[in-house]
């Protein structure tokens, strides 16, 4: 947290000490910079808030019913706020679709996919995020898509595993959001749900997971 910190008292400290000497263009850039980090900061305290949850021995989710659209986009949203010039495709069903879930969380895991995969997918990587429901009916499946450089098939098998090595591979330790994605699978888990990831056959990741319409923890 050190790094945003510094950088939000030295913006502000210019502006207080030099504002009425410096342009108009350079006063725009210490506001947004000092927003841009402030808004990093508070998505780091509730990541390390529900990281703390996880590792609580009782840990439970605390579902309600909340619309898939409306998750999906609050978090895309947020992601577009950090990436505004990259191509996120969005999908979701037609029909309104509630699933009971802790919204923040999986909204959470939602951030950490797309991200990463803008991130790790390259400059020019494209993301596609889709959510419907199962065929049985009985589940809403969610996929984080892109076409980027992909994951080596060495590393595939692991993603989940919360390896030191791994784990900075795919996140950004300064800058990035993520919550790690052992803790995003900790999270499906608690839900109920399953979480994977494969090779997309046009190039890249797909990261695919789902969510009991029922709710019901999962026991194993």
């Amino acid at each position: 947290m050190r790094t945003p910190l510094t950088g939000i008292l030295g913006a502000s400290s210019a502006l207080l000490e030099s504002g009425t000497q410096l342009d108009e263009s350079i006063k725009q850039k210490l506001v947004s910079d000092i927003k841009e980090d402030s808004e990093w900061l508070i998505r780091m305290v509730e990541n390390l808030l529900s990281v703390t949850r996880i590792s609580d021995k009782e840990f439970t989710v605390k579902r309600e019913d909340e619309a898939v659209e409306e998750i999906v986009g609050e978090a895309v949203q947020r992601v577009k706020t950090r990436f505004p010039y990259r191509n996120i495709s969005v999908q979701v069903p037609e029909q309104v679709l509630f699933v009971p879930m802790d919204g923040t969380l999986i909204e959470q895991v939602l951030m950490n996919l797309i991200e990463n995969a803008l991130r790790h997918g390259g400059e020019n990587a494209s993301v596609w995020v889709n959510a419907i429901l199962s065929g049985r009916g009985d589940e809403v499946i969610f996929t984080v898509k892109d076409d980027g450089t992909g994951i080596p098939p060495e590393n595939m098998g692991h993603l989940f595993d919360g390896l030191a090595a791994l784990e900075r591979d795919r996140i950004d330790m300064t800058r990035g959001l993520g919550i790690g994605l052992s803790i995003c699978m900790s999270i499906i888990k608690a839900h109920g749900g399953r979480m994977e990831a494969s090779e997309n056959p046009g190039g890249g990741t797909i990261f695919r997971f789902t969510l009991p319409l029922g709710g019901k923890e999962n026991e194993s």
